[in-house]
């Protein structure tokens, strides 16, 4: 299995967003795409089996609107339009994740966080038969354990990864048991370098998120996390 992708390239949290692209936006991973950068994206299973991109359970925050994202059809997204860093609505809507792999493409590498922590309704399965034909580099997280475990049972090439932070890192050692991950994404305000360095000679790199200003730039350099899920700054390139 090849990493090297997954390691080296900074990961665009929710896209490369700015004042005219939202986050999770078409135009915010195009952004990323233009630079080189990697792509971090949320991925909700939708009722007729297909999946949006977008963070939130709900859409309020960023469309103004009391809706569960996941009680919305594919072909209604669309009708949900995102707003943008100064609350104003833009033409951009919530792309489906066929619309998101037409656009990268395999261009820059896509680290794909599943919302559905279970595969109680299949999303699972779902989700690999999405992305069975899709030639790009991408790598699977969840905070949920047994979500990865189903990506490390059914799937042998690619990197499954277990999301934590406090007090969800109470938890994290019986997901790892169970999904044995390739690596972990952890939050950067619990970091130690002493557990970064435990994992590294384990051959279980560590993520850090998310990292929005220079202070926990500096930060993540100083517990010598292998790579960094970004926003709000620019960062070509990650070096220790």
């Amino acid at each position: 299995m090849d990493m090297s992708w997954l390691l080296n390239t900074p990961i665009a949290h929710r896209g490369l967003w700015d004042e005219s692209n939202p986050e999770n936006s078409l135009g915010a991973y195009q952004n990323a795409i233009d630079a080189g950068l990697n792509i971090e994206i949320d991925v909700h299973l939708l009722p007729d089996g297909d999946f949006a991109v977008f963070h939130d359970n709900n859409l309020n925050r960023v469309c103004g609107e009391n809706i569960k994202v996941n009680k919305i059809t594919a072909d209604k997204l669309k009708d949900h339009k995102l707003k943008n860093v100064k609350g104003e609505v833009t033409d951009f809507y919530i792309p489906t994740l066929k619309e998101v792999l037409d656009l990268v493409d395999g261009k820059v590498g896509l680290l794909i966080e599943m919302k559905d922590f279970d595969n109680s309704k299949g999303a699972c399965e779902k989700l690999a038969a999405q992305l069975k034909d899709y030639k790009g580099n991408y790598a699977m997280q969840s905070f949920g354990g047994f979500a990865m475990t189903w990506w490390r049972k059914h799937t042998h090439d690619i990197p499954v990864g277990i999301l934590t932070c406090f007090p969800l890192n109470l938890f994290s050692p019986l997901f790892q048991l169970m999904s044995k991950p390739d690596f972990l994404s952890y939050d950067i305000k619990d970091l130690a370098k002493w557990f970064v360095n435990y994992k590294q000679k384990r051959n279980c790199p560590v993520l850090s998120w998310t990292i929005r200003t220079e202070n926990l730039l500096q930060r993540a350099k100083d517990v010598d996390v292998n790579n960094v899920i970004f926003e709000r700054i620019r960062i070509n390139e990650f070096k220790k």
